[in-house]
């Protein structure tokens, strides 16, 4: 049996699972706040793992720049972190695009850099 295939069995398994058992709406919740958990805890171990390999790129980038490139990602954490009390407004999704494309342009900015000094 495959890797992939072991995986879609567990999945449908856990799905089973939650489905079978009474008040299986509050299950499913819990079910899906553990794999929320463990995506982001993912993404963090990604992200330790990238600035480790490339801490000398990054202190290479200078103080601004370096500054950019933390204060896109406090941005995309904050936005993320505030994006279901935002997007119930037009407004307030308006604002949650432009906190996001403004990381996204901080970001591209540090891309720039680290091209011409790698």
């Amino acid at each position: 049996m495959t890797k992939g295939v072991r995986t879609a069995l567990i999945i449908v398994a856990i799905a089973a699972v939650v489905w079978a058992i009474p008040s299986g709406e509050r299950s499913s919740d819990a079910v899906g706040q553990a794999l929320s958990a463990l995506i982001w805890a993912t993404f963090v171990l990604i992200g330790v793992r990238v600035y480790r390999e490339g801490r000398g790129r990054i202190e290479l980038l200078g103080d601004a720049h370096r500054l950019l490139l933390y204060g896109s990602i406090g941005l995309i954490v904050v936005a993320m972190a505030a994006r279901p009390g935002m997007v119930g407004t037009g407004g307030g999704t308006l604002v949650w695009i432009v906190l996001l494309g403004a990381a996204v342009a901080m970001l591209y900015a540090v891309w720039q850099r680290w091209r011409e000094v790698a």
